[in-house]
């Protein structure tokens, strides 16, 4: 850790780390974090060093139902006294309305500035903030109901989708084991429903997307499950387990699916692995598999096939 006073704290910032005195909350992280570095879930229940600045940069992705999140970070976890925090927004973001957003949650004397196409708000937080709710669905999965809280541009917000679906269903068919891992958990419906099912006692979990492993840490807890949370590319920054399950993402490039394969072979020759893809395309995941010497074998639904991978 850097033993330097913190005096400043970026919400995920677009560039590069600043001076050692500067630290960063990140939102997603396609890279390994740097000691400077705090993922978004941990921000939100770490004590944490509070500083005088703040700046917050709204992803437009995210959308603005994370803005009061955000909001309450920055009042309830990174500002010192008297600190002042700044909002660095798109005009296509709307930063009337993100002001008047905050105006309704007790940030007054915003202060806003054009820098180019960019719109910088200033102000100082409010003594106290809270979080709206964040939208969650129920779900029954396995012979579980379970109800997920899934908001903020996540994949899949309003049911499970129709990949976890299959490979939560296949997974059920597993023996028990002592604890599996979900390899990009999402907001937790794979690994959830594993423990509540009685598949797993536990689960441990990575993702590159830190403000879904906040709503699966809340999930876990919601429904009564045990779930250790990783913010990192690399299936190997958890422990080896038995059972390792990944609805495997289509949108990455083709250096990031090797990485990932490569990983999960590992993982496989420690324990079974169950990988959900899409029907059109898994011949892309079958190679990787069987050129590591494992024993595949393919479950196929209407859209998706599960790959079950084992060293024999």
């Amino acid at each position: 850790m850097n033993d330097r006073r913190t005096r400043r704290w970026l919400i995920a910032a677009p560039h590069a780390a600043g001076p050692a005195d500067t630290r960063t909350v990140v939102l997603h992280a396609d890279e390994p974090l740097s000691q400077h570095d705090v993922p978004f879930h941990e921000a939100m229940s770490a004590d944490l060093e509070r500083a005088a600045e703040i700046e917050v940069w709204l992803p437009p992705y995210r959308g603005k139902a994370l803005v009061p999140v955000l909001a309450w970070l920055a009042a309830e976890r990174l500002a010192g006294p008297d600190a002042q925090v700044s909002w660095h927004l798109d005009r296509q973001q709307g930063p009337d309305s993100i002001a008047r957003m905050l105006s309704g949650r007790g940030w007054t004397q915003l202060e806003k500035k054009r820098n180019g196409r960019n719109v910088v708000l200033g102000s100082r937080p409010p003594a106290e903030a809270d979080i709206p709710p964040p939208e969650e669905f129920a779900a029954r999965i396995g012979d579980r109901d379970l109800t997920f809280e899934a908001d903020y541009g996540v994949f899949s917000p309003k049911r499970i989708d129709d990949g976890t679906a299959l490979l939560a269903e296949v997974a059920m068919r597993e023996p028990p084991v002592d604890s599996v891992a979900d390899i990009g958990v999402g907001y937790g419906p794979l690994a959830i429903a594993a423990v509540a099912n009685g598949l797993a006692g536990s689960a441990v979990a990575t993702d590159v997307d830190a403000v879904a492993l906040w709503l699966a840490q809340r999930n876990a807890v919601r429904n009564g499950v045990t779930l250790s949370a990783v913010c990192s590319p690399d299936p190997l920054a958890v422990p080896m387990t038995e059972l390792t399950l990944c609805n495997i993402p289509t949108h990455i490039d083709v250096k990031q699916t090797e990485a990932l394969m490569t990983a999960l072979t590992r993982r496989a020759s420690h324990g079974r692995l169950l990988v959900v893809v899409h029907r059109s395309i898994e011949h892309r995941y079958v190679r990787p598999l069987e050129k590591a010497r494992l024993q595949v074998e393919r479950h196929p639904g209407p859209n998706h096939t599960v790959l079950r991978a084992t060293a024999g």
